[in-house]
């Protein structure tokens, strides 16, 4: 499907319209946690289709805040369909908390090896002879050039030469504009979530995005409504529908 003609049928969200989506999906009903829960399922299928539905050697790298979250539970998903799977949270572990440190704490209760750090030689031993690297460290709310620990994450991430999915859009992409910032994550394929982002559509995004995945997650119709925004009409039945950047 060509991206430039699949704005009616993926959408096309902004950064803040996206973040105008999610508080609507609140004022529906829906909590975070559900909205997290069906995100890090899809991510997680995105990633075992790409290893070819087998168990394989996964490592995760995330931030604290939400997109670390969708990581974590596609992370606990993964190992339960048998792969091995560690991750990392790069963050001061004061700075863990809410329904992240929830996820965190069910991946660890579910088989997954989970660390807490803001030493990012730390993730070297977890990017050895691993066949993904699931990248949830910045999302789609990013506005300027990332910061450590998660720039000096996002190079060592960079220089394993592991193949990598990012979560939503590539750490260190704005989802808006597409531009680059530096440092940023060079992915293999992108698992977007609940609808394109225009950031993904073109900028700096065909070096950075891979193969790009639009995945639905349940968001209500209703809330589409709220926001007043277009409902995309090719994400229903939980699809997860695969493009080119």
């Amino acid at each position: 499907m060509d991206l430039r003609d699949s704005a009616e049928v993926l959408g096309d969200l902004t950064s803040d319209e996206g973040a105008r989506l999610d508080a609507a999906a609140l004022e529906c009903g829906l909590t975070t946690l559900q909205l997290m829960e069906v995100a890090g399922w899809q991510v997680a299928r995105c990633a075992w289709q790409h290893v070819g539905n087998r168990a394989a050697d996964i490592t995760v790298v995330a931030g604290h805040g939400n997109n670390g979250g969708d990581g974590l539970v596609a992370a606990r998903h993964l190992a339960t369909w048998g792969c091995t799977v560690r991750a990392m949270v790069i963050a001061d572990e004061s700075r863990v908390g809410g329904i992240v440190l929830d996820h965190l704490e069910s991946a660890r209760s579910c088989g997954v090896d989970v660390s807490i750090g803001v030493d990012p030689a730390a993730l070297d031993p977890l990017l050895t002879s691993v066949d993904l690297v699931i990248d949830a460290l910045l999302g789609t709310g990013l506005q300027r050039a990332p910061r450590d620990p998660q720039a000096s994450a996002i190079r060592v991430v960079n220089a394993s030469g592991c193949p990598i999915l990012s979560v939503d859009v590539p750490s260190g992409l704005d989802a808006t504009s597409g531009k680059a910032f530096d440092p940023c994550i060079r992915a293999m394929l992108t698992c977007t979530l609940c609808a394109m982002k225009r950031g993904l559509r073109g900028g700096d995004a065909p070096a950075h995005a891979g193969a790009v995945w639009v995945a639905d997650i349940g968001m209500p119709a209703a809330a589409w409504e709220r926001a007043g925004l277009p409902q995309p009409s090719g994400l229903i039945g939980g699809e997860l529908v695969h493009t080119s950047s």
